[in-house]
């Protein structure tokens, strides 16, 4: 991230307004596209950057000037997407709750994801069901673990490896798909 200075931060968690403008500058493209990756469109992912940056700057007294701020806002911005997926969406795991909790393990993946298009992968994962997204995302983009996703979201972790799974199965049918058509 450029356009702010490790200066920025500390000027930051003392309010100053040209700081918070630096950071929000350098920030909120990558941030916006995170809170995308959990929405359903462009102006929940508005409104959940929007709620990312009024909490970081309520928290801004918080942050460690020693440190890279990226996670810290990363942290926010993903809690701020569920709060408002918890709010906004009713979270329904997709499909059988009760699939074998190690099926994840077993499932043999040999599709090439880094073969996919940034765009179509996109288009992809806006159009998988909200239980499927928000555990693919968490997972595989964010690296959260099951047990992690299974508090966050109040699932098991069976569910969340199954969503996960299945995520990985409907993205792969997908891509695969439109593949073909091009």
């Amino acid at each position: 991230m450029r356009g702010f200075t490790q200066r920025d931060i500390e000027e930051f968690s003392n309010g100053k307004k040209a700081a918070f403008d630096n950071i929000y500058a350098a920030f909120s493209p990558w941030l916006y596209g995170l809170c995308l990756r959990y929405t359903r469109c462009d102006a929940d992912a508005q409104d959940v950057l929007q709620e990312t940056f009024i909490r970081a700057y309520e928290a801004r007294k918080t942050v460690d000037s020693e440190k890279s701020i990226a996670p810290w806002l990363k942290t926010i911005a993903i809690r701020c997407a569920l709060n408002y997926i918890r709010t906004n969406y009713k979270y329904v795991p997709q499909g059988d709750e009760d699939f074998r909790d190690d099926f994840a393990e077993e499932y043999d993946d040999n599709f090439d994801w880094y073969a996919a298009k940034r765009e179509l992968l996109l288009e992809a994962l806006r159009k998988l069901p909200d239980g499927y997204r928000l555990v693919f995302g968490l997972y595989a983009v964010d690296q959260l673990t099951h047990k992690e996703i299974a508090a966050y979201l109040g699932i098991s972790e069976g569910t969340s490896k199954s969503q996960y799974a299945k995520a990985k199965m409907k993205l792969k049918e997908m891509l695969t798909l439109e593949k073909e058509t091009v």
